[in-house]
Order: structure tokens, then C-alpha cells, then sequence
């Protein structure tokens, strides 16, 4: 009775419009960072803005803009990102080289990524590497996915150097893996991708080693605890937030490692931040909504697929795997699974670039839906 209850009103609703169960998953998100940014960031700005609410308030600030930026993306037809493929991919090497201009990019921790606008500062890479899967999805629609590979992956590995070179390794890694998962489910041969994908994670260990504070990164992972006050400090304050959080937490508001021993809790370690004030409980409810997520992106690409918009289609999935997987690292460095990175939690961490990223994904997925919605009527209308 459960089973049929969740697979009609989880799995297969919604079909023929607006998918009603992916945008509250989303919403649910979307609360859950904007409390538990507040919670973060009260004591935290009053010590080093002196106004409690600074975080908050530009939090709020990206919230209109990401709901205004989702309503006008949802309105512009897919046919634009198809069309147009060629100069999105220039766009992409562009806004990435751009901010090697003197006066147009923001260092930040020794690492260039950002450009500053005055106004709001960008995260470039996250710009970039939606711009490439554009015209990646559409030149797989245009050629067979085995005989235009090489090209697609030549571009995915220029970009990828580039950004290597803003020192943003998360971002490159993040590419990579969405890249490699599109032409599998676009249907390149497992052997070439199993060949590839092999000489990629070859590839990265050379770019571990020439970066120092990538190699310690690595070794404090292996073993936090042999170097406390160093490599290993924000993965053992981490682990101590979800041991004190237990099953359902200190209480929200009641964190002890954000004040001042748990770095970027309101970013890079919100999810631990999540563990310990409202338990492992409300953390594997986060998993689920993430999961929803995901199925149901999946689904809708199959759907597009099924309606014959196969641009659609491998975009979805694209948007699918970038959300998927970011938030797969995010927890993963959390929870001491992989090696200490610095990606935000989507949805719920705070920063600009990448939530007005997540309200763009949300309005190109709404209009995948409008457009498939749109293609069943005109179906039906002709009497098929």
C-alpha cells in the first residue's frame, strides 16, 4: 500500500506537466539552507561585519535574484541553447580567460576564479561549464556520440585546463565526471568510455603531486588526526559536528563547532553543521530529497527522450548529474569520504554564483517540462 502510494505520487506524477513533486523537493532545499545559513552566520557576522543579519541579507538578495533569473529562463525556448550552441562554447573560454585580465579578476586564497562586476562577484568555472554542455548536447544530437567523442572531449579538456589553472580542481573534477556520464547515457561504447575515463584519473595524479596543498590534502585525508592544527583540522572539526549531532541533534541554533571551530560552516561544511544541530535524522532526510531529485530529473529525460527532444533530453541529464554530484562531494568531504574540497551544498549553502546557478538549472528543467508538455498536446491534436 506504501509502495504504490510513493511510486504514484513520487515516481510517475505529474507527467504531462509542471512536475509538482521535483519543485517542492526543491523548495524544501531551499528553506532548509536559508535556516541554516541563519543559524551559521548570526554569530559569525556580528563578530566580523558587527550587524548579525549581513550573511542573511545577501542570502535573501540572491534568493530574489535566483527566483526572478528562474522565471525568465523558463520562458526562453531550448531552440535558443540549441541554436546558438557554437557561441556558447566561445562564451565559455571566454568568461574563463577574462578574468586573467588585469583589473576583472578577484583572488581569494591565492586562487583566480572569480570576476568582479563591483556589484556581484562570479565564480567563473560555474558559468563555463554549463555553457560547454550546451553545445555539447547539441552536437551529440547533431553526430553520433562514438565519432564526434574525441572533439567533445578535446573542448572538455582545453576548458578543463583552464580552469585547472584558476586552481579550482573540484570544478574541473565535477566536469569531467558529468561529461563522461552524458556520453554514456547518450550511448558512447562502454570500452572507449572505460579507455577514457581511465586516462583521466591517470591524468589527475600528476596534477595532485605539482600542487603541494593538493598532496596534503590527500595525506590529511588518509589520516587527519596526524596533523591536527593543520591538513587534518577542518575534516576532524567536521567529524566532531556529526559526533555530537548523534540521531536527532543539538538543537537548532545550539552548534558548538560553528563558533570558530568548524571553517565555512555556512558553505564548504554546512551539512555537517546540519548533523549536529538536527541530527542524523534530518541529514538522511536531506539524502532523500536529493535522491527524489535526481529520479525525477532522470525521468523527465527519458520522458523528452520518449517525445523525440533529444536536445532536452541530454540537457536534463546534464543538469541531473551537476546537481547529483556536487552535492555527492559536498557530503562526501563531510563526512570524511573523500579528500577535504571546497563545493558548496546545492541549494543550500551559501554563495551567490552557485545558488543563482541552481535557479537557472531550475528554470531550464521547468521549461523542459513546459516543452515536453507542449509537444504531448500538439500530439494529441493531431489525433496520434
Amino acid at each position: 500500500m506504501l509502495s504504490d502510494i510513493i511510486k504514484k505520487n513520487i515516481l510517475i506524477s505529474e507527467s504531462h506537466g509542471i512536475d509538482h513533486t521535483m519543485i517542492i523537493c526543491f523548495v524544501a532545499l531551499l528553506s532548509i539552507g536559508l535556516i541554516m545559513i541563519t543559524s551559521a552566520t548570526l554569530d559569525y557576522a556580528l563578530d566580523m561585519r558587527s550587524n548579525p543579519y549581513y550573511f542573511i541579507t545577501k542570502h535573501l538578495i540572491y534568493l530574489s535574484m535566483g527566483l526572478i533569473l528562474a522565471a525568465i529562463i523558463s520562458k526562453i525556448k531550448l531552440s535558443f541553447y540549441y541554436d546558438y550552441g557554437k557561441y556558447f562554447l566561445l562564451l565559455s573560454f571566454i568568461i574563463s580567460l577574462i578574468i586573467f585580465i588585469p583589473g576583472l579578476g578577484k583572488e581569494i586564497n591565492g586562487a583566480k576564479r572569480w570576476l568582479d562586476l563591483g556589484f556581484i562577484t562570479i565564480q567563473v568555472s560555474e558559468v563555463s561549464r554549463l555553457f560547454i554542455m550546451f553545445w555539447i548536447s547539441g552536437f551529440i544530437v547533431k553526430h553520433d556520440v562514438n565519432k564526434s567523442f574525441n572533439k567533445c572531449l578535446f573542448m572538455i579538456v582545453i576548458l578543463s585546463l583552464i580552469i585547472l589553472y584558476q586552481r579550482d580542481f573540484g570544478s574541473t573534477v565535477l566536469l569531467v565526471f558529468t561529461f563522461f556520464s552524458l556520453m554514456l547515457v547518450a550511448g558512447l561504447h562502454l570500452r572507449y568510455l572505460l579507455s577514457y575515463l581511465s586516462l583521466a584519473v591517470l591524468a589527475a595524479i600528476p596534477l595532485i603531486l605539482y600542487q603541494p596543498y593538493r598532496l596534503k590534502r590527500i595525506v590529511s585525508f588518509m589520516n587527519p588526526w596526524d596533523d591536527q592544527s593543520g591538513g587534518g583540522y577542518q575534516l576532524i572539526a567536521s567529524l566532531l559536528a556529526f559526533g555530537k549531532g548523534g540521531f536527532f541533534g543539538l538543537g537548532l541554533g545550539s552548534s558548538v563547532q560553528k563558533l570558530n571551530y568548524l571553517p565555512e560552516s555556512y558553505n564548504d561544511f554546512i551539512f555537517a553543521l546540519i548533523a549536529e544541530e538536527l541530527g542524523l535524522f534530518f541529514s538522511l532526510i536531506i539524502l532523500i530529497l536529493f535522491s527524489i531529485i535526481f529520479f525525477r530529473i532522470i525521468r523527465l529525460a527519458n520522458i523528452s527522450s520518449d517525445n523525440n527532444l533529444r536536445f532536452a533530453s541530454y540537457l536534463c541529464f546534464t543538469l541531473g548529474f551537476f546537481i547529483t554530484y556536487q552535492a555527492l562531494i559536498h557530503i562526501m568531504v563531510n563526512t570524511g569520504l573523500a579528500p577535504t574540497k571546497g563545493m558548496g551544498l546545492p541549494f543550500i549553502s551559501y554563495g551567490g554564483t552557485n545558488l543563482l546557478m541552481m535557479f537557472i538549472f531550475i528554470g531550464l528543467l521547468i521549461r523542459i517540462q513546459i516543452e515536453n508538455r507542449q509537444k504531448i498536446s500538439h500530439a494529441v491534436k493531431r489525433g496520434f
